[in-house]
């Protein structure tokens, strides 16, 4: 009886293994033949791209198919590829007379590009519609991890399609905008950053240099936990829950907890010239900067004007300062401006505090910022990721870049980053740093970064 019991536990368990077994095997044929229909149009675009002298379109389209369907005929025919056989194995030779262009021909029409770009949104969106479909299915065969896939690639074609925004887990935030699963996440742990300020204590004893520093109005020291802020008489609560919520969200994706760290707080233009005298006597240019960072401390100017600002330029100090005590201090500032505008951005919504934004006031990282670099990306014009990671002086066009770029790696690739930290310390040298990291080189992510940045 027992034995009998054993033999039925076995075959109900083995059932719904034979099921999902069965399930699978219909999904990923139905899979197959969406990609080679899709696979076909951006081979059709592509010829239609070709005829007119657009052959980087063209190439691109054939490349897309290629990643849809590996060793696509049609594509790999396009692209002056025909097969031979070598040593007996049938191979794809690049044929260099039926290679197209590298270069769009010259003087291309303005009526030509819109054509172009209407055929290639009318791909997109079609081309969406059956990724729907395609996660429909896979719903219907209860193969969620299927779906959600199919869901995401339709996203990655028609970023406004609806239904596959919602299938892919986009919410709707309180500006009636869609935003990525990851971004709700992201927004969630801010806010929380931002609530779980210690409780503040006195600071009895403060140090002897506060004298020097503060001399219109007396100095008051308050402690939240591992973070000191000083300042004359001004309410530090504020202060504190920014640079607490900055120190706590950089070291939680670049590994450790949060450390002890002296803020101070500089009212007014008097008490930091002061402060740079006392603290970092005979460095040139010092007091031309709005926030400096020290060993153990950091100190910034507060704005009579705009008090956000001066909140602005708290996170921003902080942000760097937590940065090169896990990452070193590198000759190239690439990955402390992304970071630091990525945290001004999460906690007080703009990305101000960039030194070299070019704009005294700002720009709105999603306004300017945004509408630039998604031009710049679309007409193959956006700055090179691997010559800005190691410019000692980022124009702004890289600055954007770079800001967007550090945004995808932590929200896409944040489990590396500790790695990619450590490597980039002990060496100061970028490429090899990604390498360790991501097992990728500076285009290799920069490839992976446009596709990213498309979508969201």
């Amino acid at each position: 009886m027992i034995r009998c019991i054993a033999v039925l536990l076995v075959l109900l368990v083995a059932v719904p293994l034979l099921a999902q077994d069965d399930n699978e095997a219909k999904f990923l044929e139905k899979s197959a033949k969406v990609n080679d229909a899709v696979a076909n149009a951006h081979v059709g675009l592509a010829r239609w791209c070709f005829k007119r002298g657009l052959n980087v379109a063209g190439r691109k389209h054939c490349n897309l198919a290629l990643k849809l369907v590996p060793e696509h005929s049609k594509a790999m025919k396009e692209l002056g590829y025909k097969q031979k056989k070598v040593d007996g194995v049938e191979t794809w030779v690049l044929d260099e007379r039926r290679e197209p262009p590298q270069e769009d021909a010259a003087e291309l029409k303005a009526e030509v590009l819109d054509e172009f770009k209407e055929e290639r949104d009318k791909l997109h969106e079609d081309a969406a519609k059956e990724y729907v479909k395609l996660a429909q299915y896979a719903e219907k065969l209860e193969l969620e991890a299927y779906a959600r896939v199919s869901y995401e690639t339709a996203v990655s074609y028609d970023p406004l399609n609806e239904q596959a925004l919602v299938g892919a887990g986009w919410v709707k935030d309180e500006l009636d905008e869609w935003i990525s699963p990851r971004e709700a996440i992201e927004r969630e742990e801010t806010s929380e950053a931002l609530t779980q300020t210690p409780e503040p204590e006195p600071v009895e004893d403060l140090p002897n240099w506060s004298k020097s520093a503060f001399k219109a109005s007396p100095a008051i020291g308050t402690s939240y936990g591992e973070i000191t802020i000083i300042a004359s008489g001004a309410d530090s609560r504020e202060f504190a829950r920014f640079a607490w919520a900055a120190s706590k969200l950089t070291v939680g994706l670049l590994g450790g907890e949060v450390g002890e760290l002296r803020v101070v707080v500089a009212a007014n233009e008097t008490e930091h010239k002061d402060y740079c005298a006392t603290r970092h006597p005979g460095v040139p240019g010092l007091m031309l900067s709005m926030w400096v960072v020290g060993e153990k401390e950091v100190e910034v100017l507060l704005d009579s004007e705009d008090s956000k600002l001066g909140l602005e330029r708290i996170v921003h100090a902080v942000t760097v300062f937590e940065i090169r005590r896990r990452c070193g201090e590198s000759r190239h500032p690439w990955f402390e401006s992304g970071f630091a505008t990525n945290m001004t951005r999460r906690l007080l919504g703009r990305v101000t505090t960039a030194e070299f934004s070019g704009d005294e006031s700002g720009p709105s990282e999603a306004g300017r910022w945004k509408r630039t670099l998604k031009q710049l990306i679309a007409e193959d014009r956006a700055p090179s990721l691997p010559k800005a990671v190691v410019s000692r002086d980022p124009d702004e066009h890289q600055v954007m870049l770079i800001h967007y770029f550090v945004r995808y790696l932590t929200q896409e690739r944040a489990g590396a980053l500790p790695t990619f930290c450590a490597a980039w310390k002990a060496e100061d040298d970028v490429e090899n740093a990604m390498e360790q990291a991501w097992e990728a080189d500076g285009a290799a992510l920069e490839s992976d970064f446009i596709a990213w940045f498309s979508v969201n």
